[in-house]
């Protein structure tokens, strides 16, 4: 019985020793596997070598996890073809919604919005809110973003982005991980926050809710520059 035993512990351990995924962190992967075996560094590319798993980052966000083979059975005929790994695709763009006083356009698509903002000349608007649960966040949208005001200034002033971290709402798996990756990319620690980045995609500002309406606000956006 005692040898049943430990067999048993030993097979629960190695099941789950492999635990990252793609779109975890750096952090998050060392946190969860610790240093590993070797770290090879090319630019913004990384490659973790693990005895379970040899993971790929690009800009500290894992993009691909390749466990080793297992090692096959003599044969006299040739391996079959292994097919191509699925790329890892960028979030495909959801489609543009109005806000609620119908005059103002949300995009939710990262990259999109920073090419579209370096067109235009215009700062980024990430508001990081939790739509269906954080009632800071409503109470932000109700009294500021909303309101005529905030909607002249933005209008000609900001390409405005909601990342949504709903209980409820259904979303992509890929807007999921886009928006994951840039939870942990600006440090977000609680909702709501509004990261504002300038033309080039330079963090300019940072902001949460404040009372006194959509006049202090919009003033604290201007302070930034144009």
């Amino acid at each position: 019985m005692k040898r049943l035993l430990c067999i048993l512990l030993s097979m629960g351990a190695a099941g789950s020793a492999f635990s990252s995924a793609v779109g975890d962190t750096y952090d998050q992967v060392i946190a969860e596997k610790g240093k590993p075996a070797s770290h090879i560094e090319a630019g913004a590319v990384q490659i973790l070598s693990y005895p379970d798993a040899t993971i790929k980052l690009r800009d500290n966000i894992v993009v691909s996890i390749k466990e080793p083979e297992p090692a096959a059975p003599p044969s006299s005929s040739p391996p079959a073809p292994r097919p191509a790994p699925m790329p890892v695709r960028a979030p495909a763009p959801e489609p543009e919604h109005e806000a609620p006083n119908g005059k103002l356009s949300w995009v939710t698509d990262y990259n999109l919005a920073l090419e579209q903002a370096k067109e235009e000349h215009k700062h980024v608007f990430l508001f990081f809110t939790g739509s269906d649960w954080c009632g800071w966040c409503k109470k932000l949208n109700r009294e500021i973003l909303t309101t005529n005001e905030f909607g002249q200034y933005a209008q000609d002033k900001l390409i405005l982005v909601e990342l949504d971290y709903p209980h409820t709402k259904p979303q992509s798996d890929e807007l999921k991980a886009q928006n994951r990756m840039l939870e942990g990319r600006y440090n977000i620690t609680g909702f709501p926050t509004v990261i504002i980045l300038d033309s080039t995609g330079k963090a300019v500002g940072r902001m949460g809710y404040q009372p006194g309406g959509p006049g202090p606000f919009v003033g604290k956006i201007q302070s930034l520059g144009d």
